[in-house]
């Protein structure tokens, strides 16, 4: 166990905080102090000199070295790069904090979510959005699951949207917004284009191209399937839902995307059906971090993305921890469930 009693605010008082801004940079670009400078766009001998100083004065080694190389962060480091993530926020909150109450709103706003959610869910929030909020912009960032959860956790978004049951950590809010079913996609001449209602079974007769899983691999379909002692083929994956799309109509096997990204008329040379007696229904998700300072705009834009969320909804999840995903609790300090809408119900 770490004793961080000697570890006072006066010591954080000593630092400066472009150090801990170092920090982090070392931290988030594989420890490499070249690439580190070229991100915060300062000098490479700068931050060595800052790090040692850093050091000095702690009288610790936050980064493990080989020579002059860093090759890995020391258990006290990665303790005090975490703690100064946390203090460099609440710098970045007290901004916020005192220019909240500008009348007009500028600076940006950081959003990473995967393709699905940017191309198929969000213009249409983000247009009413810009709308109140026309000097403020918008930084999207595009990525799998894994990659919004990675920019979520080291701070370098305010908010993250994506679906899925990942735990993101006991310092993330993580708000579920609504739900949606995956589509088998086939050419209008497949085989399965004669069943009346395909199971699993029917489905893991042919090569499958699906969403890639991610590193950690979790993947609800092919649980799903090896639920029933079924084994999927899975002969290629992507994360762009139009990528499986082309590959499917090229006859490379049979499809399973996102529902809102399937649309009869565009895709009317595929035949699309619903997986909703099949295979478990997905859940979008917004989150942040429980230390962000959620200025006026960000709540707005909450209420744009999922308006049936009420008040007292986001209050119980921004106040009570360890919150199943479906679940609130009542005033009785029961669980009851959250009634999310439909992606298909949920006109935004």
């Amino acid at each position: 166990m770490i004793n961080w009693a000697p570890f006072h605010l006066d010591v954080y008082m000593a630092m400066k905080l472009h150090q801990l801004k170092y920090l982090i940079a070392i931290a988030d670009n594989n420890l490499s102090i070249t690439a580190a400078a070229a991100k915060i766009y300062t000098s490479q001998p700068g931050i060595s000199k800052q790090l040692r100083l850093l050091e000095d004065e702690l009288q610790i080694k936050i980064f493990e070295r080989n020579g002059k190389q860093l090759v890995g962060i020391t258990t006290l480091g990665e303790e005090i790069i975490n703690r100064s993530r946390k203090v460099l926020q609440e710098v970045n909150n007290i901004k916020r904090l005192t220019s909240d109450s500008s009348a007009h709103t500028h600076g940006s706003f950081t959003i990473a979510t995967t393709q699905t959610q940017a191309q198929y869910v969000l213009p249409q929030v983000f247009l009413n959005f810009h709308k109140q909020y026309p000097n403020l912009r918008i930084d999207l960032q595009q990525g799998s699951t894994d990659h919004v959860i990675e920019l979520l956790n080291k701070q370098i978004v305010d908010f993250a949207i994506a679906s899925g049951n990942e735990e993101l950590g006991a310092d993330i809010i993580k708000i579920p917004c609504y739900q949606w079913d995956r589509v088998l996609l086939f050419p209008q001449e497949h085989p399965l284009g004669d069943l009346v209602k395909p199971t699993l079974t029917d489905l893991t007769k042919y090569p499958i191209v699906t969403y890639h899983a991610g590193e950690k691999g979790n993947s609800s379909f092919v649980n799903s399937c090896r639920a029933e002692k079924l084994e999927p083929n899975i002969v290629f994956t992507a994360r762009n839902a139009d990528i499986i799309k082309t590959y499917v109509k090229r006859g490379f096997g049979v499809g399973i995307i996102a529902g809102m990204a399937f649309d009869p008329q565009a895709d009317r040379d595929l035949i699309g059906y619903s997986t909703k007696n099949i295979l478990p229904r997905c859940t979008t998700w917004l989150a942040f971090n429980k230390n962000l300072f959620l200025r006026k705009y960000m709540k707005d834009f909450i209420q744009l993305f999922a308006p049936h969320i009420s008040e007292e909804d986001y209050k119980r999840y921004l106040f009570q921890d360890n919150l199943s995903p479906l679940n609130l609790i009542n005033k009785k300090g029961q669980p009851q469930v959250s009634k999310l809408p439909m992606h298909e119900m949920w006109h935004i």
